[in-house]
């Protein structure tokens, strides 16, 4: 192990970055979830203003998302500049959630 990889691993170790790792999956499952519903509601993608997004850390949530492909990002309309969809995953992890009660 390299003195880098070595810091890092002191770092990562820290109840504070746990917390803040801990933070980042609840938030990406309640935006998961957040898309999910509205879709279901509404049989549409979902715009980007629809979703309570703040800052960097929102944009990178939703890009680990697309990348899991548990959504998709499509062009927005004329009020949105993105929209999202959940993709058939997305909608079987959100629908588990569902039956065990864990939302």
């Amino acid at each position: 192990m390299t003195a880098f990889e070595d810091l890092v691993t002191v770092v990562r170790n820290t109840e504070i970055m746990q917390t803040l790792l801990r933070g980042l999956e609840e938030e990406s499952v309640k935006l998961l979830v957040a898309i999910c519903r509205e879709y279901e509601q509404t049989g549409r993608t979902v715009p980007d203003h629809h979703l309570h997004l703040t800052g960097y850390g929102s944009d990178i949530l939703l890009r680990a998302l697309v990348s899991a492909e548990l959504t998709t990002k499509e062009p927005g309309n004329k009020y949105s500049i993105y929209g999202y969809s959940p993709t058939t995953t997305g909608l079987n992890h959100y629908k588990a959630m569902l039956e065990e009660k864990a939302i």
